[in-house]
This record gives C-alpha cells, sequence and structure tokens, in this order.
C-alpha cells in the first residue's frame, strides 16, 4: 500500500505516523488475519461520529452505570442465527474469529422465541464491526488482505470526521399517531384469560405484552434517539442495532433495534457469573415524600414482593447444577431508575469447569420476569394470547467476546421500520393482579422513549 496516498489531516501528528506504520503492517506478507489497527482519535466523540456517519449497519453499546460506550460502523463479520436453530454454533463461530484478539466483540442479539420475524434481523445476528470508537481511539479490524484499502478508507474518514461534525443540534419529530395492539379492552380479556390460567394453576405467572406503534411523518433517526435515551435514563444498558432492510432494491426500508433496558440477563469472566433478578415496579414521585412512598409501598406489596420471588426460585432451580456455589439475595433491595424504580435481587456464583455461555443462556432465557412460571407451559400461553410477535423484543441483546460475554434482557425498547416506531411493554400477570393497574405499567414503561418524542 502506497503511503504517500493516506490523507489523514484531520488525524493528530501521532496519530498520522501511527496509521501509517500500521498500514504497512497490513500489508506484510506476514501479517496475521484478522488484524487490528488502532489510532487515538481522542477529538472524536462516538456519539457525534455516529450521528453524522452514513455507514451502515452502526452500532451502539453503553454499559449499564457507566459512560463508557462502544460505537462502531460496518460489518468485519457476521454471524447469523437461523430460525429453530441452535445458539452454540454462533459463540463457536465468534471465538473462532476472535482467537487472539481480546479485545473484541461481536454486537448482537436473539429473538425472544428463536423465530425469524424482523427482517434483515432474523432469529439472532451478531456482527463484529469494522470500525469502533472506544475510549478515544479508532479500532479498525481487517479479515483479510483484500480488505486492507478499506482499513485505509475507514481511517481517513475518522480523520476528517474530526472537522466535519456539525455542532447544530439534531431534533426528533413528535409522533402523528398511536396504535395499541392490544387496546384497553383486549388487554381486560387478555389478562383475564391469564388470570383463569393461574387460577387452574397451570401456570404460577404469566408475561403479557403489549406494542405500541406510533408512527412519523419522516423517518425516525436511531442513533439520536438511542443517545436521548441514554441522557434521560441510568443504570440502564444502552443498545442501538441499525441497519438496512433489502438494500439496493425498490423495498428498501431503515431497520433499527434500540433500548434502555435496567436488566441484566448475565454477565461471565471466566468462572465469574453475574446475574439478577428484577421484578416489581413502581413510578418515582413528584417529591421525596412521594417517591418514598411508591418505594415502601413496592417494598411491601404482597403481590410484587410474590411475583419477584417467583423469579428468584426459578433463577436458583435454573442455575443449581451449573455452579459450585451460588449467592442469591433472600430480600429485595430498591432499583431507582430516571422514571421506575424496581425491585432487584443481586445473584453470583462460581461456575463448574466446563459450564459455557450457550448453556448459561439456554438454561437463563427467558427468565420468568419476561415470560412467566413455569416456562414450558407460559411460552405456548404467551404464543397463543399476544396479537404480535414479540422478535428481538425481551430476547437477549449483549456481546460476545473471545474469553467474556455479556447479555441484557431487551426490554423497554422500540423496533423501528422506516417512518414506524413499535414501543414494547410487558406486565408479571400473578394472582391479585389487575387489568387496569397492569395497563398503567405498560404505559409507565415506556414513558422514557414518550417524554423523549414530545419535546
Amino acid at each position: 500500500m502506497n503511503r504517500s496516498n493516506l490523507k489523514i489531516e484531520g488525524l493528530p501528528q501521532e496519530a498520522k505516523a501511527r496509521l501509517s506504520q500500521l498500514v504497512d503492517e497490513l500489508d506484510s506478507p506476514s501479517t496475521q488475519f484478522p488484524a487490528v489497527v488502532r489510532v487515538p482519535v481522542d477529538q472524536v466523540q462516538p456519539w457525534d461520529w455516529l450521528n453524522h456517519c452514513g455507514t451502515l449497519p452502526r452500532f451502539v453499546w453503553s454499559d449499564r452505570g457507566s459512560d463508557q460506550v462502544w460505537a462502531g460502523v460496518g460489518e468485519a463479520a457476521v454471524v447469523s442465527v437461523a430460525e429453530g436453530s441452535s445458539v452454540k454454533r454462533l459463540f463457536s463461530q465468534c471465538r473462532e474469529i476472535l482467537r487472539g484478539c481480546s479485545d473484541l466483540k461481536f454486537f448482537g442479539g436473539l429473538s425472544f422465541d428463536g423465530s425469524s420475524s424482523w427482517d434483515v434481523l432474523g432469529a439472532g445476528r451478531f456482527t463484529l464491526p469494522r470500525v469502533q470508537l472506544l475510549d478515544g481511539h479508532a479500532v479498525v479490524t481487517v479479515m483479510s488482505r483484500e480488505d486492507v484499502q478499506q482499513a485505509q478508507l475507514d481511517l481517513e474518514q475518522i480523520g476528517q470526521k474530526r472537522d466535519q461534525l456539525a455542532k447544530t443540534a439534531k431534533t426528533l419529530p413528535e409522533p402523528t399517531g398511536v396504535c395499541h395492539a392490544p387496546n384497553f379492552n383486549g388487554w381486560q380479556t387478555r389478562v383475564d384469560e391469564a388470570l383463569a390460567l393461574i387460577r387452574s394453576e397451570a401456570v404460577e405467572k404469566l408475561v403479557l405484552s403489549r406494542k405500541t406503534s406510533l408512527s412519523f411523518d419522516e423517518t425516525l433517526d436511531p442513533i439520536l434517539l438511542a443517545e436521548r435515551l441514554k441522557e434521560a435514563t441510568h443504570d440502564c444498558f444502552v443498545f442501538c442495532f441499525d441497519c438496512r432492510s433489502g438494500q439496493g432494491s425498490a423495498n428498501e426500508k431503515s431497520v433499527a433495534f434500540l433500548g434502555a433496558t435496567p436488566e441484566r440477563l448475565f454477565r461471565r469472566r471466566k468462572s465469574s457469573l453475574q446475574s439478577e433478578v428484577i421484578a416489581g415496579t413502581r413510578k418515582r414521585g413528584d417529591s421525596v415524600a412521594a417517591d418514598d412512598q411508591l418505594a415502601n409501598e413496592l417494598l411491601n406489596s404482597d403481590k410484587d414482593q410474590r411475583e419477584h420471588d417467583i423469579v428468584r426460585k426459578s433463577i436458583r432451580q435454573k442455575l443449581h447444577k451449573f455452579v459450585e456455589h451460588l449467592e442469591v439475595d433472600e430480600q429485595a433491595s430498591l432499583l431507582r431508575l430516571a422514571k421506575k424504580q424496581h425491585l432487584r435481587s443481586n445473584v453470583q456464583g462460581s461456575l463448574k469447569r466446563d459450564v459455557d455461555d450457550c448453556m448459561l443462556l439456554s438454561r437463563l432465557h427467558p427468565t420468568p420476569a419476561v415470560g412467566g412460571y413455569p416456562t414450558e407451559n407460559a411460552l405456548p400461553e404467551i404464543a397463543r394470547i399476544e396479537p404480535f410477535n414479540r422478535g428481538w423484543y425481551a430476547g437477549p441483546v449483549g456481546w460476545i467476546g473471545a474469553d467474556d460475554a455479556e447479555f441484557a434482557v431487551a426490554i423497554r425498547s422500540g423496533f423501528i421500520e422506516d417512518k414506524t416506531l413499535s414501543l414494547f411493554s410487558g406486565a408479571g400477570i400473578v394472582r391479585g393482579s389487575e387489568p387496569g393497574e397492569e395497563w398503567c405499567e405498560l404505559e409507565n414503561k415506556i414513558q422514557d422513549f414518550m417524554d423523549i418524542l414530545s419535546h
């Protein structure tokens, strides 16, 4: 590769020298792939870069309780999951590609029930971004010698973006129409069905969800919406997978899945496991006194504590064969978010030697917090009762590393398809549930989105 062709005026001098050296290394016959190019670009902010980058797909992952953001564009590698297939191949393929690259990650998700209902996202899809911005560095992943020229162009673009990023504030459109599936009458009927199943002891808990479709006069920018969610929420995982359906055809559409979820499914580092139980919800109060009253109401609610305990019991049952030891909080504490507060119990354990991420994922998903209990009885009833396919809603989203992984539960999420945003929210139905109260919970769970779109 001819170094004289590099046009990197937007990068600092240190980055120019490092880039020239690394590009020469990539062009060497002895280079091992995948190869990784890292260049310091501390003046480029991930959200600004993504908001002004025309390359698709675009990815965002932000850890809960942290300002750290992984931002990525393009596809160095993609591993998809076919409908109804095992996810074991997913992990093995990702890790085969990541061998020796401990700081790279595949980002993506899986559908709730293994079906392929959301077009290009399908039953599951994990992508290793071609370019990532993290901690003041651009990281370009090159899979073959043929990709070296594209790596040069990617790095040039980041350098140029440093001086081209517009400072004008972008805005989101307001919705022009709202439609619920089911509507309130349909919701009442479905809650009554769930309560009848509980009385018959077919299930102890059934989680029912609602899809709220918002229509707009223009296409939504999913990255901007995800950025606003990050600003409006705390103690949440914020994610966005922005791609395009039918690319190059007359039916080409903008497609994205995004959300701000408080719920970790699991985090594994070698044999160390972290998980949690989040079930039971109240809104935040308008004053300290009102907030404390709602918190005490939640902590002392027999219905919410029973709902929470079902999930806690299920976690113990599902993990006990996989761990050397397991610690689960006996008493739920409060997880206070910007607009909501939940009952939370922490779960920590040490995994047995042969337990892998695929085992954990298949064992823990879906939790009773998004499915019901017993799981094998609840899932067929959800498929029968709900008037839509959940797609990736309430499925696992996260990242796969060379020897670690983290997954969150994709609640508080939305699916964008051109000028329509579908928001999903759910409520756990147990003995004592009231349809009207559960409907208010559904409304509360999409409030972060609604507040952002109403400004």
